[in-house]
C-alpha cells in the first residue's frame, strides 16, 4: 500500500491511519518523522503534534473535539482523551464568495440535456453521497429510501409489516 496515512484537510491536527500501526513504529508525514506512542488501528487517528488539555481537535478542517488531557505527538485520538465540541453556526453567518467562470469558449455550443415542455432545458442530476465514517452508512440508506419513496421510485413494501410480525413471533419463541 503506497499511502499509509491520510490528512483529510490541511488545517487538521490529526492524521488517519490507513493500516494498523504498532507502538514504536515511525511514520513520515510531510518530511516530519512521528514515533507512534501506542497501537493505532486502521481508520483511527493520532495526533500530529503535542496537544494540551483544552486544545481543539480539527478534522475535515473544522472543530470536532477538545482534548480532555494532554495528548502527545503520535498518541491515538480516542474517547478517553477527547470530548465532542463544535463551532457555533448560524444560517447566513458564513460569507461564501463565488467567482463566475469565464464561459466565452462555450458560446454557440450545445450540451446533451433535454427540452422541457415550457421551452426551457434541463440536465439529469445525480447525487453522490459518501459517508466519511462507516457508522453513517445506515443513515445514508434511510435518506435514499426516503427520497425514492417521495419521488415514487420505491419498490413495493407490501409485505414489510407482515415480515416484521413474523420476525417478532419467531424471536419470542412462538414460531
Amino acid at each position: 500500500m503506497k499511502n499509509k496515512l491520510l490528512k483529510v484537510h490541511p488545517d487538521d491536527n490529526v492524521i488517519v491511519a490507513l493500516r494498523d500501526f504498532k507502538a514504536g513504529e515511525r511514520v513520515n508525514w510531510n518530511g516530519t518523522t512521528i514515533e507512534l506512542l501506542e497501537d493505532i488501528p486502521v481508520k483511527h487517528k493520532f495526533s500530529e503534534g503535542d496537544l494540551r488539555t483544552g486544545d481543539e481537535i480539527l478534522m475535515y478542517g473544522v472543530l470536532v473535539g477538545k482534548a480532555t488531557k494532554d495528548i502527545f505527538k503520535g498518541s491515538r485520538i480516542s474517547r478517553e482523551n477527547v470530548t465532542h465540541s463544535a463551532s457555533s453556526f448560524k444560517v447566513g453567518e458564513r460569507q461564501a464568495g463565488w467567482q463566475a467562470p469565464d464561459i466565452s469558449k462555450f458560446q454557440g455550443r450545445t450540451f446533451n440535456g433535454y427540452h422541457r415542455a415550457d421551452g426551457k432545458v434541463g440536465t439529469m442530476n445525480y447525487w453522490l453521497v459518501i459517508p466519511l465514517v462507516f457508522c453513517e452508512n445506515r443513515n445514508i440508506q434511510v435518506i435514499q429510501d426516503a427520497m425514492l419513496e417521495q419521488l415514487g421510485y420505491a419498490s413495493s413494501r407490501q409485505f414489510a409489516v407482515e415480515t416484521g410480525k413474523l420476525i417478532q413471533l419467531y424471536q419470542s419463541g412462538a414460531g
